[in-house]
């Protein structure tokens, strides 16, 4: 009896396996057929019409985006395998996208509307809470928290963004065709970012493969350019000529002349590395190594002065005078030169590797997800006939006017 128990039990689970296998290969992905008839539709309803006659015009960018979208539906299937369509995080950058597309639509149709801040603000009052919940999502990658003034910013185009879209449905655009179209096209982008993303957390370095490379590549290794950039600032104490070290070692345009950076004013260089040098009194040399998003420097100020503001050039709409008694505040400049050490490669070699293994990743994805593609597909634009041979009926250009550059503009 027990026997006979337990082999209905292994047959019911066959069957069952066997079902829905079955159903997995029944199923067939939106996205394993890019169809011609939907990238008509897609680039008529998303482009304006200057881009749309380029298409019209141009069987290379037609081409461009049947290789674009052929990648991102491959992708797109791969993340409906992985459930990723089933995540929150696809769910609220849909709902987000859908707003966006709607407002642009609407502002598309309706370009002199203006949104007055009483609308907004009565918005506002009516829905901080999911204000809060989409700004928490847009930021959450951030690593510096927004500012007051920048969340404010956010607020009052985020206000706009939910009453444009709610005046486009009250219009019926979230039921036109060109708007399905696309948000097919923007769901197929942002599945493709999301498995892309989980491609990137899969492919991070594990430490003996970190180490294996900067055993391969010393000039990668942070602490050794750190010990390399310190040796340099040692030589320099001791007295060595700093032009000679830096003529030595420098490997950006200042090698072969003394390290000179020339005259330079405060905006002109990186924050950190300006900061560094306008503490320093004319010749003076950094104590210290400073560390910029460039590498570490050894910072010599030559001499400082008042420059004397910078003159206008001459053009077609001369600035404007300054109010009588005025003179432009002259701006302070230093002429400083610099020791050099890159350290970009130490900062950049692990993205750069994870990239290439995320790379790979979707060129495997492609194989395994094939898309159905046109060879080609049509735009229509009033005024253009792509069977139209040149010459016939319309002089010496015919109907191919304005493919040359520059022309119709």
């Amino acid at each position: 009896m027990k026997s006979h128990k337990k082999l209905a039990l292994i047959v019911l689970l066959a069957a069952g396996l066997a079902a829905a296998q079955s159903c997995k290969l029944l199923f067939k992905s939106d996205y394993a057929d890019l169809k011609a008839a939907d990238l008509t539709a897609f680039v008529e309803a998303a482009y304006p019409d200057m881009y749309k006659r380029r298409f019209a015009e141009s069987e290379q960018m037609r081409k461009q985006v049947i290789n674009q979208y052929k990648q991102a539906f491959a992708l797109a299937q791969a993340a409906e395998d992985a459930g990723l369509h089933k995540s929150d995080k696809f769910k609220k950058q849909m709902e987000i996208s859908n707003e966006q597309i709607l407002a642009a639509k609407y502002t598309e149709r309706n370009p002199d509307l203006v949104i007055t801040k009483e609308e907004a603000e009565a918005y506002y009052a009516a829905h901080k809470d999911q204000f809060e919940s989409d700004l928490k999502f847009a930021t959450a990658s951030r690593k510096q928290p927004l500012t007051d003034e920048q969340k404010e910013t956010q607020r009052v185009t985020w206000c706009e963004m939910k009453l444009r879209a709610d005046k486009a449905r009250q219009a019926g655009i979230d039921k036109d065709p060109g708007f399905a179209a696309i948000l097919k096209f923007r769901k197929a982008d942002v599945l493709a970012n999301l498995y892309t993303q989980t491609l990137e957390e899969k492919n991070k370095l594990t430490d003996a493969e970190k180490k294996k490379y900067l055993a391969e590549h010393p000039e990668a290794d942070a602490d050794k350019l750190k010990e390399k950039a310190q040796g340099l600032l040692d030589r320099v104490k001791k007295g060595e000529s700093f032009e000679k070290i830096a003529d030595e070692f420098n490997e950006d345009g200042t090698k072969g002349r003394g390290g000179d950076l020339d005259w330079f004013g405060k905006g002109a260089m990186d924050a950190d590395f300006e900061a560094a040098a306008f503490a320093l009194q004319k010749g003076q040399t950094s104590n210290e190594l400073v560390k910029s998003k460039f590498g570490y420097h050894i910072i010599r100020v030559d001499d400082r002065r008042m420059a004397p503001a910078a003159t206008t050039k001459a053009s077609a709409t001369p600035a404007p005078s300054p109010a009588p008694n005025q003179k432009p505040e002259p701006k302070e400049e230093i002429h400083a030169r610099h020791i050099y050490v890159d350290t970009r490669a130490s900062e950049q070699f692990e993205s750069q590797l994870i990239e290439e293994k995320v790379k790979r990743a979707m060129e495997d994805a492609a194989l395994k997800y094939p898309v159905n593609v046109p060879t080609d597909f049509i735009v229509k634009v009033a005024g253009f006939d792509p069977n139209r041979v040149p010459g016939i009926g319309g002089g010496t250009g015919g109907q191919m006017r304005g493919i040359n550059p520059g022309e119709n503009k």
